[in-house]
Formats: C-alpha cells, sequence, structure tokens
C-alpha cells in the first residue's frame, strides 16, 4: 500500500485526499515554528517567567531562618570537634609508631 492510501474499517482501500493548500499550511506552520524570537524578546520573557516563578516560592520567616542557621552553625562546630578529636588521635597514634621504630 503506498504512503496516500489508508484503509477503512471494512477493509477497502481509499486514496488519501492532500490538497495544496493544506501542504503550504504546513509548510507556513514549520517555518513559522521553526523562527526563534530575538535576543531581547527572549531576554524579557526569561525575566517576565523568572518573576512569576519566584512569586510561587514558599519563603521562609525570619524566625524559621535565623533557627536553620543556628543548626547549621551547631552541626558544623560539633563536627569540627569531631575532626580535631580523630586528628589528635591519628596524630599520637602515628608519633607512637615512629618512636616505637626509632624514626622520631
Amino acid at each position: 500500500m503506498s504512503e496516500k492510501e489508508k484503509m477503512n474499517q471494512d477493509g477497502t482501500e481509499e486514496k488519501a485526499k492532500e490538497t495544496k493548500p493544506a501542504k503550504a499550511e504546513k509548510a507556513k506552520a514549520k517555518s513559522d515554528k521553526d523562527k526563534k524570537p530575538g535576543f531581547f524578546k527572549r531576554v524579557g520573557r526569561f525575566f517576565r517567567e523568572l518573576k512569576a516563578e519566584l512569586k510561587k516560592v514558599a519563603w521562609p520567616t525570619r524566625a524559621d531562618t535565623l533557627k536553620k542557621t543556628g543548626i547549621v552553625i551547631v552541626c558544623v562546630i560539633v563536627v569540627g570537634i569531631i575532626v580535631w578529636i580523630f586528628d589528635g588521635i591519628a596524630s599520637s597514634v602515628i608519633d607512637a609508631l615512629l618512636s616505637l621504630f626509632g624514626q622520631h
């Protein structure tokens, strides 16, 4: 069966009718779709969409921000203390091993 033929539900073949205006409309629609808007239109649209998206953001309150900042600071201090302790232990073990083998 050729590309322009199609099957009816009863099994008979029928020629597809494509008119030249339909082809011209498709070509015009495709060429319009392929065109990009100008640089400044795209930049303007970007900022309009950015503004719309930022309006949708659920911004935290000042109290919530301060609370979470405090939690982060405490966690950084705790992790720093743990790293400091492990560093001290590791350096003591290395010093002990070096003195044991006479390298220190």
